[in-house]
């Protein structure tokens, strides 16, 4: 019975350290701005990224909570209609779709959290940000808005 057991301890903690790594959140962020046709800008927010298909695929499931001013910025490898739902999502959110172009396409404030419906983009978009529910009606967000970013954005994808 030992031996089994002993021969099993190194799975188990190839297993754990990959459970650890996939639900370890993204360490690479920047710093986004928006900029309405009239001028008037958001306050500034810090944005983690999820660039590849694992950090996409949990984005802010399982969070309890999310610091004012910062959300997360989905980065997607092409411009195309984009569907989100909120499964295993705590928090109130709203989600800012964008173009190519950084431009907003589309918002939906406040999605319900844990519902499994799709929040739909009205237009193509490659980029998704994800902040508390009812920022962007507080910051003035609307399509047609520029999104500024601070840094760079990863143009590679895994």
């Amino acid at each position: 019975m030992k031996k089994y057991t002993l021969r099993m301890l190194p799975a188990a903690g190839l297993l754990l350290c990959l459970l650890a790594l996939g639900c370890e959140k993204s360490k690479a962020a920047v710093v986004l701005e928006f900029v309405n046709d009239d001028g008037l800008r958001s306050p500034k927010i810090d944005a983690e990224l999820a660039v590849s298909p694992g950090e996409r695929s949990l984005g802010l499931m399982y969070r309890k909570s999310l610091a004012p001013q910062s959300g997360m910025l989905f980065i997607f490898p092409r411009e195309e209609p984009r569907s989100f739902w909120m499964k295993n999502t705590y928090l109130e959110l709203d989600m800012i779709f964008l173009d190519a172009e950084l431009r907003v396409v589309s918002v939906i404030e406040r999605a319900l959290p844990l519902s499994e419906q799709a929040q739909e983009s009205e237009k193509p978009a490659k980029y998704v940000l994800e902040v508390a529910g009812g920022s962007a009606a507080k910051w003035g967000i609307r399509p047609g808005a520029k999104l500024a970013v601070e840094g760079e954005l990863p143009d590679t994808f895994q």
